[in-house]
């Protein structure tokens, strides 16, 4: 899974956002990004492969600002690399996004036709264009956000930074968790309450279909219909060396809903979700040639075991 991170604070952020992505890498990435607003302007670093590589590459080019966002990416939507990691960025709009676009496709299409053009093969540009037209429509940051945020399907989590103010962040959520921090002047979001740890310890986690605007002197909650909404604050536990599990009552629960993520980033290997075509397989072996296969396991994974076994019979010989 992605992992998020948003501060509006009152120094500098980035290194406080590469500290809060390190606390999610337990969720697995392939590549990493931040981004700041300084002097009204937005500025961007990402980096292929893991956070030291980010590190590096902000100790040669350091981002100043007191607001930013950051994400390690897993990959799904193209191939793991500098241009298809986050955050993303059009005409003023910076995003971060965990989950899968469903709509994507023809939503790019949409946007295309509108004429604008796509740097990377995510889903995830999608939503910054989308973002984008509708402030080109006249419509002020937080409604342009509330706009785009209708016409999406699929389950994500998002942050949305806005050059030229540099006291917004907009969350979202629609399945992966997403947690609001409240502290004294600053505010935080995370993908989970174990990245906001070294920053505080009240949190607020937003329900499915919750967006929020978050402030340094707070934050306000809204439904999927732009009506105010009051979701509980609570003291979180979590450190380092927990796995947190949102508002979910337990693991089991926040396993199954993160089931349908979990088999993008497994198909993701194999088929091109842009193309809509399989990958080639370059395997070190031919399937022919191999007169029998013992597949062990237990409890679900043999139930699994069962349809690989029927994929195998019906399309490995």
């Amino acid at each position: 899974m992605c992992g998020i991170v948003g501060i509006v604070g009152h120094s500098q952020v980035a290194p406080l956002i590469v500290d809060a992505l390190k606390r999610l890498e337990y969720r697995g990435y392939d590549s990493a990004g931040v981004a700041t607003i300084e002097k009204g302007e937005l500025g961007r670093r990402r980096a292929e492969g893991k956070l030291i590589n980010l590190e590096r590459r902000l100790k040669d080019e350091p981002l100043d600002g007191t607001i930013g966002i950051g994400h390690t990416r897993w990959a799904t939507h193209g191939v793991p690399n500098e241009t298809n990691a986050h955050p993303h960025f059009s005409n003023g709009v910076a995003i971060v996004h965990n989950g899968i676009i469903e709509n994507f496709a023809e939503l790019r299409d949409e946007l295309t036709r509108d004429g604008y053009s796509f740097a990377s093969q995510t889903d995830t540009e999608v939503v910054a264009h989308l973002v984008a037209r509708e402030l080109a429509k006249g419509l002020k940051p937080v409604e342009a956000a509330h706009a785009a945020l209708k016409r999406l399907s699929g389950a994500f989590a998002l942050a949305i930074m806005f050059q030229g103010d540099e006291d917004l962040i907009v969350g979202a959520r629609n399945g992966p968790p997403l947690a609001v921090g409240h502290g004294e002047g600053e505010m935080f979001l995370g993908s989970d309450a174990i990245a906001l740890a070294p920053f505080t310890n009240s949190i607020t986690y937003l329900e499915d279909g919750d967006w929020a605007v978050v402030r340094r002197e707070g934050v306000t909650i809204y439904d999927i219909d732009g009506n105010k909404v009051d979701r509980k604050r609570q003291q979180s536990l979590s450190t380092s060396f927990m796995v947190d599990k949102g508002n979910r009552r337990h693991f089991m629960e926040k396993e199954i809903h993160e089931q349908p993520e979990v088999i993008s980033h497994t198909l993701a290997h194999y088929v091109d979700f842009v193309s809509g075509q399989s990958k080639p397989l370059d395997l070190p072996f031919d399937f022919a040639r191999i007169g029998r296969l013992a597949l062990s396991a237990c409890g679900t994974a043999y139930l699994a075991g069962l349809i690989s076994k029927y994929w195998f019979e019906r399309y490995a010989r």
